[in-house]
């Protein structure tokens, strides 16, 4: 039950949003709902901020180990055996970042296929990480799945919503994201910059409502059974 709106994620503040992770923030102030006056978010545009910083050095790293391991550290996926990941990537010819990148530009190497590589070397479905390692090599075409930004885009009143039952589908939720982008007039904006400002609201938001289990913050499902023949 969701006890008061959300805000509306207009492009004005999805982008002041996303300059918290910055050096020159927009603003400092804002509102956690619809119905409430703004307020001073200075001591969570700190930690924003670092995450910026974080987020640069993982997109300066070429290291295809030390790329995978700053993902799983930064953002605590909790991944165990990136080593036996890089390897099983080898085994594909796959032997650095910039290899990756280019397989997945020109879609030898989609979502649940980086899934599945993962799975056979850890033995582990690695869900959330794939999305984000594949959201910081194409931001464009790739969107993050996390339990923060599937359980806000779940409560925002849009004409496609997304059933927790298909966030474990990428295709699938890629279609309910784009939905969710049309339906605020977000097409403008990169799917790492609404991720940004959904993961960004989730967190702030996370003070207020986790203690009385209003947003649940549930680990993201994968589900198997898309892997074979599913394209993004």
């Amino acid at each position: 039950m969701i006890l008061m709106k959300l805000i509306s994620p207009t492009a004005d503040l999805v982008t002041v949003f996303n300059s918290f992770w910055t050096d020159s923030p927009l603003s400092t102030t804002g509102k956690l709902f619809e119905e409430d006056d703004e307020i001073d978010l200075s001591k969570y545009i700190g930690q924003f901020k670092a995450y910026g910083k974080k987020d640069s050095e993982i997109y300066e790293e070429q290291n295809l180990q030390a790329f995978l391991e700053k993902i799983n550290s930064v953002y605590h996926t909790r991944v165990s055996g990136i080593a036996s990941i890089v390897k099983k990537l080898g085994e594909q010819g796959i032997n650095s970042k910039q290899s990756l990148a280019t397989k997945i530009h020109n879609g030898e190497m989609n979502l649940p296929i980086f899934v599945a590589h993962c799975k056979a070397a850890t033995g582990n479905y690695t869900y959330s990480f794939a999305s984000k390692v594949f959201s910081f090599i194409d931001a464009e075409r790739y969107p993050i799945i996390d339990s923060f930004v599937a359980t806000l885009l779940a409560a925002y009143e849009y004409d496609e919503k997304i059933e927790k039952s298909k966030w474990g589908d990428y295709a699938q939720y890629i279609k309910n994201y784009n939905a969710f982008k049309k339906h605020f007039e977000l097409s403008e904006f990169s799917f790492k910059e609404v991720d940004k400002f959904l993961w960004t609201y989730a967190k702030i938001l996370l003070d207020y409502w986790a203690d009385i289990g209003v947003l649940s913050y549930d680990p993201v499902p994968f589900d198997p059974k898309t892997i074979n023949g599913v394209g993004v």
